[in-house]
C-alpha cells in the first residue's frame, strides 16, 4: 500500500490518493483534525489542481498518515511529483 498526501490548509483538508497492490484506491478528503479510513476513498475521487503546490509526501499506511496529521504542522510545501499527479 502506499499513500500520497496533500494538505489544504485554507479550508482545512487532507487530500490523499492511495493505491493497493499496484490497483488505484481512488481518493479521500476529511477535515485535517479527522481519520483516514478504508472507506473514505473513492476510485473516482482525485485532489484538486490547486493543490499541485501543497503535497506534503508519500507514506506506507494509513496509521502513518494519520499520525502525520495529529502531529505539530510542518509549513515547508512541496511540488507534487509528475508520477503522482
Amino acid at each position: 500500500m502506499g499513500f500520497a498526501l496533500w494538505i489544504d490548509r485554507p479550508n482545512r483538508l487532507a487530500w490523499a490518493q492511495g493505491t493497493q497492490e499496484y490497483r488505484p484506491m481512488g481518493g479521500a478528503v476529511i477535515a485535517m483534525t479527522g481519520q483516514l479510513r478504508h472507506r473514505d476513498f473513492d476510485r473516482h475521487r482525485r485532489p484538486p489542481k490547486h493543490l499541485q503546490d501543497s503535497f506534503v509526501g508519500f507514506f506506507g499506511s494509513l496509521e502513518e498518515v494519520n499520525q502525520f496529521l495529529h502531529s505539530p504542522p510542518i509549513t515547508r510545501k512541496r511540488g507534487t511529483p509528475f508520477y503522482a499527479r
